[in-house]
């Protein structure tokens, strides 16, 4: 089988949205150190910028958990939760390959990259719900509209229901 034709199992596309939640994230935090010309593991940096790299890693989580809801099928917080914890994983490899052990991250920037995770992944989900309610109530007004628009049916109908009865008012006395 080809690349192309390769089936997309939910396993293929979690460990894509971990990829690109640490993507995100790890790019983010190079550019931070970039700008302030120091190395992303510096403790000054992490330091001063903790709020910043938080948010980043959250941003990160997000954008790997929406994606990973939108394109797997299951249960939303499963697949939020199995992305941000793998895309934590992915980032601790990395960051022990290249700065040392225990250079970045810390209990905030954990649960910044998982709950993100969890978070886009829940979100994408209820707003699927919320769109899917949306499209049956409209469905289920266009049925009405449609069996409204012809009265002359409808007094057929009722007409034929009631046979003895005439479809003229009585006379006013």
């Amino acid at each position: 089988m080809s690349a192309d034709k390769a089936p997309r199992t939910p396993r293929r596309i979690i460990f894509a949205g971990a990829n690109i939640a640490f993507g995100i994230s790890f790019i983010g935090l190079e550019l931070l150190g970039l700008i302030n010309g120091v190395s992303p593991a510096d403790p000054d940096l992490q330091a001063n910028m903790s709020l910043l790299i938080v948010g980043i890693n959250l941003l990160g989580g997000y954008a790997g958990g929406y994606l990973v809801a939108k394109n797997a099928p299951g249960d939303a917080l499963q697949q939020g939760t199995l992305t941000g914890v793998l895309a934590y994983i992915i980032q601790q490899i990395v960051h022990a390959t290249l700065y040392g052990w225990g250079a970045i991250g810390n209990a905030f920037t954990t649960l910044a990259l998982i709950g993100g995770a969890v978070a886009g992944a829940v979100l994408l989900d209820s707003q699927m719900k919320r769109h899917a309610k949306i499209k049956a109530a409209s469905q289920d007004q266009r049925e009405e509209a449609h069996d409204d628009s012809d009265p002359e049916v409808r007094s057929e109908e009722v007409g034929a229901e009631e046979p003895n009865k005439s479809s003229e008012a009585p006379p006013e006395s």
